[in-house]
């Protein structure tokens, strides 16, 4: 049962190390490789799709180019008004191209029953969402830029090292019970009637040899003078 328990706390520890770096790198280190940025969602308009305190990461959006590559059906971020820099994230529910080849989007919550009220351009959109961490939106608004860099570390360097003692604790179980297995063997050889025997206990084939001799020596023999002597006792008779 101990051997057991060991086994399950080593697979549960590997399991929260590994969901620590997992969330670690999707909330600091793919949006600072990629240059995309993190937000929190803090209003239930998008659930269940994204539940409240969700952290989003979106790439950017700059001008008609990137503002064109939108689509119906694409979670964006951007500000309902000019001068209020509160920012949104919405779905696109249509998207309409005007004469002059601008391009306008109506957006809608997944919560809302209708769409809202604004109509959007490409100089109010900020970002599209690539994906979300459910949930990690409140730790990420509890820690700071330093602090969420210093979990990322210490989280990869406890699997790291953790793993490190594994591999290291395995290699010294093996050179230990090696030796062991090796003095506790004994080569076998096929015995009288197929039983495995001791090569030590097999005899040498001078032995052999020697013990049928004796057994020929040592035999009953016949005496030359036999045919004579049972003459005799016919004779006697």
């Amino acid at each position: 049962m101990s051997s057991i328990a060991r086994r399950a706390g080593t697979v549960l520890l590997w399991l929260v190390l590994a969901v620590v770096v997992v969330l670690a790198s999707l909330m600091v280190l793919v949006p600072r490789v990629t240059g995309w940025v993190p937000l929190t969602i803090l209003t239930g308009s998008m659930e269940p799709t994204i539940p409240t305190g969700s952290q989003v990461v979106v790439q950017t959006i700059d001008g008609e180019a990137d503002a064109s590559k939108l689509n119906v059906g694409d979670v964006v971020t951007f500000m309902p008004y000019p001068d209020d820099p509160k920012l949104v994230t919405h779905r696109i529910v249509s998207r309409t191209l005007s004469s002059d080849g601008g391009i306008s989007f109506e957006t809608q919550g997944d919560a809302n029953n209708a769409a809202d009220s604004w109509t959007l351009t490409a100089t109010q959109l900020r970002g599209v969402v690539q994906y979300h961490v459910p949930y990690a939106g409140y730790l990420a608004t509890a820690l700071d830029g330093n602090q969420k860099q210093t979990g990322v570390g210490v989280a990869a360097a406890a699997l790291l090292a953790y793993a490190v003692a594994q591999f290291l604790g395995a290699l010294r179980e093996r050179r230990t019970f090696a030796p062991a297995i090796a003095a506790d063997s004994e080569p076998f050889t096929a015995g009288p009637a197929g039983v495995a025997v001791p090569e030590d206990a097999q005899p040498t084939r001078a032995a052999s040899t020697k013990h049928d001799t004796a057994a020929r020596t040592h035999g009953p023999r016949h005496r030359r003078d036999q045919p004579g002597r049972d003459r005799e006792l016919v004779d006697a008779a």
